[in-house]
């Protein structure tokens, strides 16, 4: 059936054309944005933009995937303090739908072998896939699972997870000195046991540190290699060394650059394993939905921006998805949080049909367009720092943590700015929610690419307003038909630093809100009778325009619009409250 049949073929300058109607004068071109890498996301995509070079599923360049429609590994995160916790939700989760676990050792408190025995007391070892979470004294950590196996007399053939040994990400993450010594014994632990991936090339770590989706591809590129280098020295061969890694990639809220950097991530990979002469070419991936996406207020939206992840790193063809709870930026997650974190993906995966299609995302225009753009602009970057010396020196000259802090503070100006939100939090806040009650978390790591939220600036000025009780007057200028846009703009704007809006006189702070006539008419007395009652900023929902300068000698202090630098103008405005912070 040609379900085209009968219709007038459209070529790009119809749908051009047809475009252009609505849009008011303006160019398709204007629509264009550019992502932090200098990719430009246009519009409108074609059949010219040649998607033909992705090949097939499991050959190379392998950035369509592998050849198997088995599904993901549902891996559920557990982070419980205490061993026994820790046990009880390990079994909860392997009883209730995933297929294997991440242990993050530090939450728990694992720091023998002992520990690590009694987190996995009562689980089949030969059945469940265990993952350890890189983290500081990985190496020690990997030892004591594949000493456990080995008490277990758990075959190597059916021995399957990572050992989460990632010197480099550690010390980026954690603080201190790699130690690319450690590589080689860990994968001699596992040699024989093809299941167990003993190296990890944690690129979330870059990720949650704010890099951009080119650097977060370009780095885990010269962490592997030199990995490879570092194994090969110890006499690792080539293929045996390219078997033993694993690459954790993170899942955002973008899916369409998710999708792109999964598979991008691949085909560079592809080329990285032939230029140092190896068959062996597929990068085997595993996926962590990002920590940055979340946040303390609204968690409940955590739950979406989950969903959007797992969905993401699904169609990427991630091997094993792991989904943060919805709860982790408040706290240690409870049971709730757990299951709605794995039932996400088993509904994606089973219910959806989701893992039984190969590289859904192939032939879109826009994803292999995005694929290419991203792979070459990582393969650059990644020169760029092998030219430099390798990782390693690019960490200690400290240009990767330059190029990091840019791209992090670029995206930070874009949520003060509103050219883009966090629902919940710089947008839509609500200071009537119910705050959830969960037990505090492991501390944050503190090494030089810790994990940033970025949305904790904003939740900290939220914090300091509820807490004082803060308060803003709004002076509506005009009927409810004039003002009423406006006093909403500016409720909404204070309440993301948990100020209240009022009508009610006594705050030292009052907002004018109007429409452009009724200012051009009002606004200059109504700033004059608000400072000669005692008023001692005035601020005005809007752009002054022409009149600026009459209305700032009638007492206007400052003009805020929806471009407004948010943080900048809330902080003073607490500030000018009295409110600590």
């Amino acid at each position: 059936m040609d379900l085209a049949a009968g219709f007038e073929p459209a070529s790009r300058e119809d749908w051009v054309d047809l475009a252009g109607s609505s849009l008011r004068g303006r160019t398709l071109e204007s629509l264009t944005t550019t992502t932090d890498d200098g990719i430009a996301i246009r519009p409108l995509y074609g059949n010219d933009d040649d998607p033909d070079r992705a090949g097939l599923p499991g050959v190379s360049p392998h950035t369509r995937g592998s050849t198997t429609d088995a599904g993901w590994d549902v891996r559920a995160l557990v982070a419980e303090p205490g061993t026994a916790a820790a046990n009880a939700a390990v079994l909860e989760e392997l009883e209730s739908g995933a297929t294997s676990v991440l242990l993050d050792r530090s939450a728990i408190g694992i720091g023998s072998a002992a520990d690590l025995a009694a987190v996995l007391d009562g689980v089949y070892l030969e059945m469940a896939p265990v993952a350890l979470l890189p983290g500081p004294d990985g190496a020690e950590a990997a030892g004591w699972l594949a000493a456990l196996w080995e008490e277990y007399g758990t075959p190597a053939a059916e021995r399957s997870g990572s050992l989460g040994v990632d010197p480099v990400g550690v010390a980026a993450r954690h603080g201190g000195e790699p130690d690319l010594t450690c590589l080689a014994p860990a994968v001699a632990s596992v040699a024989g046991a093809p299941g167990v991936r003993a190296v990890t090339v944690d690129a979330t770590v870059w990720a949650e540190a704010g890099a951009s989706d080119a650097w977060e591809v370009a780095l885990s590129l010269a962490t592997g290699v030199a990995y490879l280098r570092a194994l090969e020295a110890d006499g690792v061969a080539l293929d045996d060394a390219l078997a033993a890694l694993t690459f954790t990639h993170s899942a955002g809220v973008d899916q369409f650059a998710t999708i792109a950097r999964f598979r991008a991530a691949r085909r560079c990979w592809d080329r990285v394993a032939a230029a140092c002469g190896s068959d062996a070419r597929g990068q085997h991936q595993t996926a962590v939905s990002s920590a940055a996406l979340l946040t303390r207020r609204d968690p409940w939206v955590n739950l979406l921006r989950g969903t959007v992840a797992a969905f993401a790193a699904g169609v990427a063809g991630a091997s094993a998805v792991t989904v943060r709870p919805f709860d982790a930026a408040v706290g240690t997650p409870d049971g709730l949080g757990r299951r709605l974190a794995r039932n996400t993906q088993l509904l994606l995966a089973e219910e959806s049909g989701l893992s039984r299609v190969l590289d859904p995302a192939g032939g879109s225009w826009y994803v292999e367009d995005l694929t290419d753009r991203l792979a070459e602009a990582a393969w650059e970057r990644f020169r760029s720092i092998e030219a430099d010396g390798g990782v390693l020196a690019a960490l200690a000259s400290g240009r990767v943590a330059a190029e990091v802090d840019a791209t992090r503070s670029a995206g930070v100006a874009r949520l003060a700015t509103r050219a883009e939100g966090i629902t919940g939090v710089t947008e839509f806040p609500d200071l009537d929610e119910a705050a959830l009650d969960r037990a505090p978390g492991p501390a944050a790591p503190d090494g030089p690419f810790a994990p940033v939220r970025p949305a904790a600036p904003f939740e900290d000025l939220r914090d300091a307003g509820e807490a004082a009780a803060a308060e803003v007057r709004l002076v509506p200028l005009g009927p409810l038909a004039e003002h009423s846009a406006l006093t909403t703009f500016a409720a909404n704007l204070l309440a993301v630093a948990g100020i209240r809006a009022t009508q009610s006189a006594g705050s030292p702070v009052a907002v004018l809100c109007g429409s452009d006539d009724r200012y051009a008419a009002e606004a200059a007395d109504a700033a004059r009778t608000l400072k000669a009652g005692g008023v001692a900023r005035v601020l005005l929902a809007g752009r002054p325009g022409d009149h600026e300068a009459a209305w700032r000698e009638a007492g206007v202090d400052e003009f805020v619009h929806a471009r407004s630098d948010v943080l900048d103008v809330l902080g003073r405005l607490l500030d000018d409250l009295g409110v600590a912070r």
